[in-house]
């Protein structure tokens, strides 16, 4: 007859053997298992740490925005040095664009912008990008605004999520190039892509202005 049950004494020499042959393997794969678990809850406390932190620069930022006393620069700059790859980073980054704009320096702001753009190239990605396209579609009207329309161009057409607003930004630049049919085309486009009236009376008019 077949045994199928063992005794005590013969289920503790079974264990003792297997620890035995094994007793390292198994203290290994226990400090394994432990430094993982620690390894784990560190980064975890380390990665909600840098999140609150992050969040409370940004919040400070915002608040400088009202308080003509702070600077916003500086402010930004450093959440743009201490969490360059944060959402955080490419908001205040825009707003430092914006600065920029304002004071007229434009080559300073198309700098900003295209720190932007290195980290959220469509090229590397088919996904839609809204903060990729918003970087392009700035960048491009401060190109333009600086008389650089051939580059606002090659910005626009190497984006993979061509919209409305971007036909119409390519439209001015190929409108200042003098390239006119090539703006009615884009201006053409843009009208199509877009439900605003206000927007389509914009571009209405400015078509209009080819034809003058």
């Amino acid at each position: 007859m077949v045994k199928l049950s063992s005794t005590e004494e013969e289920n503790t020499e079974f264990l003792s053997s297997l620890w035995g042959s094994y007793k390292y393997l198994l203290l290994l794969s226990l400090i394994l298992l432990g430094g993982g678990i620690i390894g784990w809850e560190y980064w975890s406390q380390n990665k909600v740490t840098k999140l609150q932190d992050s969040s409370d620069m940004y919040e400070s930022f915002i608040n400088a925005l009202n308080d003509s006393e702070l600077d916003q620069k500086v402010l930004a700059e450093e959440i743009v040095q201490k969490y360059p790859n944060s959402l955080y980073a490419d908001l205040v980054t825009f707003h430092l664009a914006k600065i920029f704009v304002d004071q007229n320096d434009l080559n300073k702001a198309e700098e900003y912008l295209r720190w932007i753009l290195d980290r959220h190239d469509s090229k590397w990605g088919s996904d839609f990008d809204p903060i990729e396209v918003t970087a392009r579609l700035r960048l491009a009207r401060v190109l333009i605004a600086n008389e650089n329309p051939e580059k606002a161009i090659e910005v626009i057409e190497f984006s993979q999520s061509l919209n409305g607003s971007l036909y119409e930004v390519k439209g001015d630049a190929e409108e200042q190039l003098g390239q006119f049919s090539q703006a009615k085309l884009s201006y053409l486009r843009a009208l199509e892509s877009t439900q605003s009236q206000s927007i389509q009376a914009l571009l209405k008019m400015k078509l209009a202005n080819l034809d003058n």
